[in-house]
């Protein structure tokens, strides 16, 4: 899952039209959400998961805003061959690794420690800083690619007349 998302990762300067990169960043939270939930906490990735379709919302206003109906061009034919094969090595080492992070999942719900983890005091707590640290990194990097594709330097939304 990791690697899938790595992927992903390394796509995102590949993508020159708002709807792939929208889709792309779609995909990215969703799999950050999960690894957040099985790994951290539910509450971490539901609130992960709520802002960033909230702010791909805003993203998507402004985009429709400014952006006339424009064809979506597709990939090269290299550039697909090359991420195809890079999902397919990623979804594939999903499976056959002996470490793999479907095979780790081992936690009892009735333990005290996945119960803690459950807790919303546990989203504020000095543990999970990084975590919120994170977060708000992820936020600021997405506002920066918001003002990078809505056309900061042509003024307004809409001009007044």
């Amino acid at each position: 899952m990791s690697s899938l998302f790595m992927s992903l990762i390394f796509s995102l300067p590949l993508m020159t039209q708002p709807l792939s990169l929208g889709m792309n960043l779609v995909f990215l939270v969703t799999i950050s959400s999960v690894l957040t939930a099985t790994q951290i906490s539910s509450w971490h990735a539901y609130s992960l998961f709520l802002i960033y379709v909230g702010g791909l919302l805003v993203m998507f206003a402004y985009v429709a805003a400014l952006i006339p109906n424009n064809l979506f061009k597709g990939f090269s034919m290299v550039l697909t061959f090359i991420l195809l094969m890079m999902m397919f090595i990623a979804v594939i080492s999903l499976f056959t690794t002996p470490d793999s992070f479907f095979l780790q999942i081992n936690i009892s719900l009735s333990s005290e420690s996945w119960k803690n983890l459950l807790s919303p005091i546990y989203l504020t707590s000095s543990k999970s800083f990084f975590i919120l640290l994170f977060l708000a990194i992820a936020l600021f990097m997405n506002l920066l690619a918001v003002v990078k594709i809505c056309f900061y330097q042509q003024g307004p939304l809409r001009p007044f007349n």
